[in-house]
């Protein structure tokens, strides 16, 4: 894969027990889902698996499968239920190889305290490249384009969340590292109409802006009379060079609606 992937689309994979039995709520998928939206990339998908091989790996091909950029997190620390990279080598065919620079790196950090578990973490699928980011390298896995597939790419993350966001933030700070596709349009219309009545005029905008996400969303709020009111919020986004498009389907659907069934002001816990 080149250096400046022409990828819009991605998808997240979420390793730990400790995600599925509820003990830590993940933080990093969010942190990651926020950084495509920035950059326009299309967050296709994002799953969880356990601390299992072949769980991991299974979860792995799948994605790449789908899209061609593929985060994963959790599971390269040095203890037992960390087999992230052991599971990734096998899912992709590479031998899990000693790497040179992440072995001086662990031994700087930990000194006279280095461990073979502690080493354990410089075990890396044969091909691996770190970035120059600083602090903890980021592991970056390029899968060249074969007769069955096109150019894929990897990077693996830690489950830690103040480690995993500092390294997000790294890796856009590297020219060319990630892919921009110019980020992404959002605009927003509110009516209180029922979605039901909504729906028809809703769908004709949909049919006719099918390069916009438009996405419907209700939500009851109590008036100062004590009584529920449902306010809906229409959301319309688009990415990169289709942006100025988001704009005009709200125009579009507005139009439709009416100026007074459009809100101009939305009220307090509508854009929540």
């Amino acid at each position: 894969m080149d250096r400046e992937p022409t990828v819009t689309s991605a998808a997240v994979l979420l390793i730990g027990n400790e995600l599925l039995s509820g003990k830590i709520r993940d933080q990093n998928g969010h942190e990651l889902a926020k950084m495509m939206r920035r950059r326009g990339i299309r967050l296709v998908e994002m799953c969880t698996v356990e601390d299992d091989l072949g769980a991991i790996g299974e979860a792995l091909l799948r994605l790449l499968g789908r899209v061609p950029l593929v985060f994963t997190s959790g599971g390269v620390g040095p203890t037992h239920d960390d087999v992230t990279m052991e599971a990734i080598a096998r899912a992709i065919g590479r031998p899990l190889l000693r790497d040179p620079d992440m072995e001086r790196t662990l031994r700087a950090h930990f000194g006279e305290r280095i461990t073979e578990a502690a080493l354990k973490m410089a075990d890396l699928p044969e091909g691996t490249a770190l970035t120059a980011a600083r602090g903890w390298p980021v592991m970056r896995i390029d899968l060249p384009a074969g007769a069955q597939a096109s150019a894929r790419r990897i990077y693996v993350l830690p489950g830690i969340p103040e480690l995993c966001r500092a390294k997000i933030e790294a890796l856009e700070k590297i020219p060319g590292e990630l892919p921009d596709a110019g980020g992404w349009a959002l605009e927003t219309l509110h009516t209180e109409m029922d979605e039901s009545d909504l729906a028809a005029s809703l769908n004709r905008v949909v049919a006719e802006y099918p390069d916009v996400e438009i996405g419907s969303y209700p939500r009851w709020l109590s008036g100062d009379d004590g009584r529920l009111r449902c306010v809906v919020r229409v959301t319309f986004e688009a990415i990169g060079e289709h942006a100025g498009r988001a704009g005009d389907a709200r125009a579009a659907l507005a139009r439709a609606l009416g100026d007074a069934a459009v809100l101009a002001v939305p009220p307090d816990g509508a854009l929540l």
